[in-house]
C-alpha cells in the first residue's frame, strides 16, 4: 500500500496521529512495531481482524485484564542477546538475567492463558530455558553462577569464605581460589550460552509471538475505547465484477472527541463509493472535506488491519490511497498554492493508473475563478473516470458532470429560528449544529446556494450580503 502524500503527512492529515497516540502496546516489541507501522498483505489483515475480534471477546470476559497488562509490561527486550546466541557468542551475567527473567514472564502469560488462546497467539514454551538458567529450581527474578552449576566451583567458594573468615589471611591461596572461580565462572558463562544456543528457534518464535500478542490486545483495546468495528475487506482479482466501497455510520474520532468535549453531538455520515468518479457537493460548513478525510482514514486503517470508525464497512483491497487536500499543498519554488495543488494531482494521476486506487480530492482549483475552476474539475472528472479506480471529488462549483452526485443536505431550515436565540459572538459555535450532514444522491448540476443564509444567521451587515443568494462562501 502506497499513500499520497507520504506517510507521515498523509496519518496528519487524516488524523490517524491521533489514533496512533491513543494506541497502548505494553511490551517493546510491541511499541516499535506501532512506531514502525508497515502494510499488511491481504492474508495478514484478515489474521489481524479475526485476531482482534476474538480478543475483545476475552477483554470483555475478563479472560484478558489488568494482570494481563501488567504481566506484559514486564517483558523486556532481549533480541540483541538472542541475535549474538545466533553467531553462539557468550553472553556476560546481565545478559542471562535479562533472558531468564523475560522467560519467567512467557511462562507466567502462557500459563494464564493456556486453552484459552489459539496456538497463533500463545508464545512457546520457554522452560528449557528456565531449567538452564534456574538450576535450584526458586522461580527467582535474579541471576547467580549458582553453586549448583559445579561442585569444584561449591568446593572452592567454601574454602574462599572460611579463608577469609581466618584472623591470618593466607594471601596467596586466596589469590588463587580467586583465579581458579574466575576461571570456572567463565567456563560456566560458555556452557550455559551453548545450551540456551540450542533454545535460539524457541526464543526467537516467542518475542515474534508476544509481540504480535502485545498488538492484537492493543488493537482490540483501541477498538473498545474507540467504538471501532470490524471491516470487511474484499481481494478482487483484475477485471472482475466492480464492487462499491460502502462505510456506514462513518465517524472521525478526532473531531468526535472534540465536539464532546464542548457537550456536542457527531452526526454520523453513510457513503458508497463506487468504481468511477463520484462528486461531493455543498456549501463550504457543511462537511465535505471531513468526510474525505475520513473516507481514507478509514481505509487505511483497515489496510493496517485496525478496526473503523464505522458502524459498517465493506471495502476493497487497494494498492494506493491518495489524498489531495489544502492544508498540506506546500508552495515548491515560488509556486502558488494552485501549482503546488496541481503537481499533487497530477502525482496521484500517475499512481491512480497502477490501478486498485481510492483517489481523494479536496476542492480542486478552489483559488481559480469559478469559469476555470469548474473546467478543470470536469476535465479531473472526466480523466479518472477512465481509469476506473474509486475516485472521490470535493467542490463547490456548479455545472460539473460527474456521473455520480452527492450532495451534503446542508442547513435544517425548520430549526434555524432557535439560533435566534444565540448572541451573535455565540453563533459560530451552534451554527454547525443545525447543518444536516447526511449526503443524499442528486442529479442537479448547480451547488446549494446557502452562503448568503450563513451570513445572515451570523449577523453579516445587510449590505454585505448579496440580494441574489447566488454565491458561495
Amino acid at each position: 500500500m502506497v499513500t499520497i502524500p507520504k506517510t507521515e503527512e498523509f496519518e496528519r492529515v487524516t488524523g490517524f496521529d491521533y489514533i496512533k497516540n491513543l494506541i497502548d502496546p505494553k511490551t517493546p516489541f510491541g511499541q516499535k512495531f506501532f512506531k514502525h507501522l508497515k502494510p499488511l498483505s491481504y492474508e495478514h489483515i484478515s489474521q489481524h481482524l479475526s485476531d482482534t475480534e476474538l480478543i475483545i471477546k476475552l477483554i470483555r470476559s475478563s479472560v484478558i485484564n489488568e494482570d494481563t497488562l501488567h504481566d506484559l509490561e514486564c517483558v523486556i527486550d532481549i533480541s540483541n542477546s538472542v541475535e549474538r546466541l545466533k553467531i553462539h557468542q557468550i553472553l556476560d551475567e546481565i545478559e542471562l538475567f535479562e533472558i531468564k527473567n523475560y522467560a519467567l514472564v512467557i511462562e507466567k502469560i502462557r500459563e494464564s492463558l493456556k486453552g484459552k488462546l489459539p496456538n497463533n497467539l500463545l508464545p512457546p514454551s520457554l522452560e528449557n530455558v528456565v531449567f538452564i538458567l534456574d538450576p535450584e529450581g526458586l522461580k527467582l527474578p535474579t541471576f547467580y553462577i549458582y553453586d549448583a552449576y559445579s561442585e569444584e566451583l561449591k568446593t572452592l567458594r567454601k574454602k574462599k569464605r572460611e579463608l577469609q573468615k581466618q584472623e591470618s589471611t593466607d594471601e596467596t591461596a586466596l589469590i588463587e581460589i580467586t583465579q581458579r572461580e574466575l576461571e570456572l565462572e567463565r567456563q560456566i558463562l560458555q556452557e550455559i550460552s551453548e545450551k540456551l544456543s540450542n533454545e535460539v528457534f524457541h526464543l526467537s518464535e516467542s518475542i515474534e509471538k508476544i509481540k504480535y500478542l502485545d498488538v492484537i490486545i492493543a488493537k482490540a483495546r483501541l477498538a473498545l475505547e474507540l467504538g471501532l468495528t470490524k471491516p470487511t475487506i474484499l481481494h478482487i482479482p483484475e477485471n472482475e465484477e466492480d464492487y462499491s466501497i460502502v462505510i456506514e455510520g462513518m465517524f472521525n474520532p478526532k473531531l468526535k472527541a472534540e465536539l464532546e468535549k464542548k457537550s456536542k453531538n457527531y452526526q454520523p455520515v453513510d457513503i458508497r463509493i463506487d468504481q468511477g468518479v463520484t462528486v461531493i457537493v455543498g456549501a463550504n460548513m457543511s462537511g465535505k472535506s471531513v468526510v474525505l478525510r475520513t473516507i481514507a482514514l478509514i481505509q487505511y486503517m483497515a489496510q493496517l488491519g485496525f478496526f473503523v470508525p464505522a458502524l459498517k464497512c465493506r471495502t476493497v483491497y487497494l494498492k494506493n490511497i491518495c489524498i489531495v487536500a489544502e492544508d498540506y499543498q506546500r508552495p515548491l519554488s515560488g509556486l502558488s498554492s494552485f501549482g503546488s495543488e496541481m503537481l499533487m494531482i497530477n502525482e496521484t494521476f500517475r499512481k491512480a493508473k497502477e490501478g486498485y486506487s481510492l483517489v481523494l480530492i479536496d476542492e480542486p482549483a478552489r483559488t481559480t475563478n469559478p469559469y476555470e475552476g469548474s473546467v478543470i474539475v470536469n476535465t479531473l472528472v472526466r480523466e479518472f473516470g477512465k481509469l476506473n479506480v474509486y475516485t472521490l471529488i470535493v467542490t463547490h462549483f456548479d455545472d460539473i458532470i460527474a456521473p455520480r452526485r452527492l450532495r451534503v443536505k446542508g442547513l435544517k431550515e425548520e430549526n434555524l429560528k432557535q439560533l435566534q436565540n444565540y448572541k451573535p459572538e455565540e453563533l459560530i459555535n451552534h451554527i454547525q449544529d443545525y447543518i444536516d450532514y447526511s449526503l443524499i444522491e442528486t442529479t442537479e448540476s448547480s451547488v446549494p446556494k446557502e452562503a448568503t443564509k450563513i451570513m445572515e444567521i451570523l449577523g453579516i451587515d445587510r449590505n454585505l450580503i448579496p440580494e441574489t443568494g447566488t454565491e458561495n462562501l
